[in-house]
């Protein structure tokens, strides 16, 4: 069973990343958006979302982070022992590109080495090519797959792409 972690920054689609991928069977931790951010979405998660996938015969259990900043804490104690992480970024906000720049740090510094993949949701590829959206929030450009959280195909391929990181598949 490989352990992934779905982060980023909030709003970007984690939650629904780990549900759709599971099946819609995941145990989450929403509650009301108590800020100005209930601009952005009414709920937001705040201690992780939790589910399974298996694809190909490889199975998967999905640790979903917060993503706004003051619950960073649980982070580094989500990505012990994780085979891999999934970066879900809503593409289309620049802030959230810009707060992807801190958590991609944040990873960095603590999980050095572990594979990941950067699945830009409402992403304009034609707009923002993927070389810039990676130099802009520091990953390697073959890092960044466009992925709609919502649809199941993109979620199995991005977890197929962390599976092959890992060099559990080829």
């Amino acid at each position: 069973m490989l352990k992934v972690v779905v982060a980023g920054p909030f709003g970007s689609g984690k939650t629904t990343f780990v549900s759709t991928a599971s099946g819609g069977l995941a145990l989450g931790s929403e509650h009301t958006v108590s800020d100005a951010t209930r601009a952005l979405k009414e709920s937001t998660t705040t201690a992780m979302d939790h589910g399974a996938a298996e694809i190909d015969g490889t199975r998967f259990s999905l640790f979903g982070t917060p993503g706004q900043e003051r619950f960073s804490f649980m982070w580094p104690v989500l990505a012990q022992g994780m085979h891999g992480y999934v970066l879900v970024l809503d593409a289309s906000r620049l802030q959230a590109r810009a707060q992807l720049r801190g958590i991609v740090r944040a990873f960095a510094s603590f999980a050095p080495g572990v594979p990941f993949v950067l699945a830009a949701n409402r992403w304009d590829c034609e707009e923002l090519p993927a070389a810039e959206l990676a130099a802009f929030v520091g990953v390697p450009a073959d890092t960044v797959v466009a992925c709609d959280p919502r649809d199941p195909a993109d979620c199995r391929a991005v977890l197929g792409s962390i599976a092959v990181r890992a060099g559990v598949r080829s």
